[in-house]
């Protein structure tokens, strides 16, 4: 019975999210024919023109940024040799069923605020909105990578867009702070959720067997394709949003470009020094995406270009740092982070929130896009540079707490016995989850050519 835990589970809250999709979405109002009488009373169907709807105009990178999470999180998570099928496999099922998930979200915790029931609109903004909800969840994927079951995962992906969105219309709409690129909305709340869970399934570091904790060749340069796909297109991951102003998000992709371009540059330099000279790929993979996590909430800021290049470079640095040292640190107190999510978009993404704080301070004359009264995109008036410095350090904390707390929680409930559970020797082994025609077969494609599989640790 225990093999149809998975089919039964997965069908009942697909079935759930339909009828949940049907009461709680309709259609955007653009997306609506919108047809007149004519002579003689035919009816006349008046075309919406692009210029007229320029939600439209950001297509291109709504699918880049689907090509983030789909391409670029897939790849990147096919670097265990006994993981790669998993990694990519329960990622494309992550972005699913998030993507449909995050619209009942919007809903939900739309209608608390606004204490009466109002529908979530279905058009690009809800999209590109789900993208980066996902994105978190795949964060979090990345921190309990090998760790939980399919069952499981299928429970995280029900609560944790829930508690992102909760958090996201504090921080914006109480808390009164922009974050476009989701440092910490995204990045920051996707790791420190996946640490709650781990701490509350309890995985312990010494219960994983060190053969399924090794990389190789073939799977660290599938990894470094997912690594490339997030590089490339992380500048519309962090302006797809802000389609309404064309100067500031331009100004988005120009900070975003050249802030990860300077964490390309240090991760790698920064890997060379900690390594006596060589590069561990499990930095050059990770710590070079850097700048684009941190860069995340000061991105629209009207910042002298150096800025952003101080922001990347620093961040590359930390989080190579993070990789060699500090996950070694955090394992040995029995933190677990699997894929090292914590060293990319935890420790980055609250620096990156810390750094526009500094920013906020250092230029109160320029504008920066930054402090929000009524919507995401527009600058307060009349705010103080004391007034947005502590709303950024409340929303950190805020975030932060909300995030390990009910991450925490998630994790404590999952670990219920009426959910498939990995067992210690399965822990990041895809064996038990696909059907392999010869074992043997697998096992010698996977290592032919191959002896230099290397521990990644904290990885």
């Amino acid at each position: 019975m225990k093999q149809f835990t998975l089919p039964i589970v997965g069908y009942i809250v697909f079935i759930v999210v339909i009828i949940l999709f049907g009461v709680c979405t309709k259609l955007d109002s653009d997306s609506v024919p919108n047809v007149g009488e004519g002579v003689n009373g035919t009816a006349i169907r008046t075309p919406l023109r692009l210029s007229t709807s320029s939600m439209m105009g950001s297509y291109g990178m709504m699918m880049d940024a689907t090509a983030m999470c789909v391409m670029g999180f897939g790849f990147l998570y096919a670097f265990c040799k006994k993981y790669t099928w998993a990694g990519i496999t329960f990622n494309l099922f992550i972005c699913g069923l998030c993507f449909l998930w995050c619209q009942v979200c919007t809903c939900i915790v739309g209608s608390i605020f606004e204490g009466e029931f109002v529908k979530a609109e279905i058009n690009i903004t809800a999209m590109i909105g789900a993208d980066l909800v996902t994105a978190a969840v795949l964060i979090t994927f990345g921190v309990l990578y090998g760790f939980t079951s399919p069952t499981q995962l299928i429970i995280i992906c029900l609560i944790e867009p829930l508690a992102m969105k909760l958090n996201e219309h504090i921080v914006i709409h109480f808390l009164h702070t922009s974050d476009a690129g989701g440092s910490i909305l995204t990045h920051a709340f996707g790791a420190f959720f996946g640490l709650g869970i781990t701490l509350g399934l309890g995985t312990k570091a010494k219960n994983i067997p060190e053969e399924n904790r090794k990389t190789t060749y073939t799977s660290d340069s599938f990894a470094m394709i997912g690594t490339i796909v997030l590089w490339m297109f992380w500048p519309s991951f962090n302006g797809a949003l802000l389609f309404n102003d064309v100067t500031v998000q331009q100004r988005v992709v120009v900070n975003t470009y050249i802030a990860i371009c300077a964490s390309c540059v240090t991760g790698i330099i920064t890997s060379a020094l900690l390594h006596k000279g060589k590069f561990a790929m499990i930095e050059v993979q990770n710590a070079t995406l850097a700048g684009g996590v941190s860069i995340g909430m000061s991105c629209s800021f009207n910042v002298a270009p150096w800025v952003p290049v101080l922001i990347g470079g620093l961040a590359g640095a930390l989080s190579s740092v993070g990789y060699a040292k500090i996950a070694e640190m955090l394992e040995g107190v029995g933190v677990m982070d699997s894929a090292g999510a914590t060293q990319l978009h935890g420790i980055p993404g609250v620096f990156g929130a810390l750094a526009a704080a500094i920013v906020v301070v250092a230029t109160p004359n320029s504008y920066n896009q930054y402090f929000s009264r009524d919507t995401m995109w527009t600058e307060g008036e009349g705010v103080s540079t004391g007034e947005q410095l502590g709303m950024i350090l409340a929303s950190i904390a805020v975030t932060l707490l909300i995030s390990f707390v009910v991450g925490l929680l998630n994790g404590l409930l999952i670990r219920l016995p009426i959910f498939d559970t990995v067992h210690d020797t399965m822990l990041i082994n895809e064996g038990p989850y696909f059907e392999l025609e010869d074992e043997e077969e697998k096992a010698g494609s996977v290592e032919m050519g191959l002896t230099n599989g290397v521990d990644v640790g904290g990885q």
